[in-house]
């Protein structure tokens, strides 16, 4: 086996387990711990691990917010599997949050034509002018400050108007989330304010998490993963990660 294939194995074996020994890397390759600690070394200044005591783990990105033009054709793929499954758990007489992500704007037009007694607010005009075309659904706009950026409405007029509401669901997408300390995160500390403000007035939390959410880290800490919540993941996840979902007991669909 050459270096790079080495490498690349490495890291499949961090993807699965997110932290390996030396020893461990020394008897699946049948090499020195010398050599596999000078791998380790080298991919730790590629960028692509972090180095411990005795082994190394994966090294976590930085997640950021993609828009509809960023997605390929699989992810977009992922994004209407997931509106499908929002779709599905919702019910007459629920009173829900949509946050403006791509799913959530997916799930709007799919409710654009649905006779439903539906209350949705959102601090997207994106998804308060889609629904606006079904007369069934009870459509509420947080207002606020509008952010040209990120299309949303964001600010303290936002999270007031938000905290005069019960809401039943909501439906949120992290940039990332740490199993491991509990964290969910976003890049933008105004939106990560809104979600959280929304995670602690729900009674149900709908997480949408796509495979990528799981090996990083945003700026913002938004909430911690609660028993009230529920992860919309894809069926392409690693077994891995659903193994430490099932672990820490945190149900789940796909």
């Amino acid at each position: 086996m050459f270096v790079e294939e080495r490498k690349q194995e490495i890291l499949n074996i961090l993807k699965k387990k997110e932290r390996v020994s030396v020893n461990e890397l020394s008897d699946y390759f049948n090499l020195s711990k010398v050599i596999i600690r000078r791998d380790l070394c080298q991919m730790e200044k590629d960028g692509t691990l972090e180095r411990t005591h005795g082994g190394a783990i994966l090294k976590r990105k930085i997640g950021e917010k993609i828009s509809f033009q960023e997605l390929s054709k699989s992810e977009l793929a992922i994004k209407n599997d997931f509106a499908n499954i929002i779709i599905d758990n919702i019910e007459e007489g629920d009173i829900i949050f949509f946050d403006g992500s791509v799913p959530t704007l997916i799930a709007s037009y799919l409710l654009q034509k649905r006779k439903i007694d539906l209350t949705v607010i959102s601090n997207s005009p994106e998804i308060i002018k889609i629904l606006s075309k079904n007369k069934y659904i009870k459509i509420i706009s947080t207002g606020g400050i509008f952010n040209a950026k990120n299309k949303l409405f964001l600010g303290e007029i936002t999270k007031n108007n938000l905290e005069l509401f019960n809401l039943k669901k909501i439906f949120l997408e992290p940039e990332g989330v740490n199993l491991e300390k509990g964290n969910l995160s976003c890049k933008n500390i105004s939106i990560g304010e809104i979600k959280k403000t929304a995670c602690k007035l729900a009674k149900e939390i709908f997480i949408l998490a796509n495979d990528s959410v799981f090996y990083q880290d945003s700026v913002f800490n938004f909430s911690k993963i609660q028993i009230n919540m529920t992860f919309i993941i894809s069926p392409t996840l690693e077994s891995s990660i659903e193994n430490l979902l099932n672990s820490n007991n945190i149900h789940f669909l796909k």
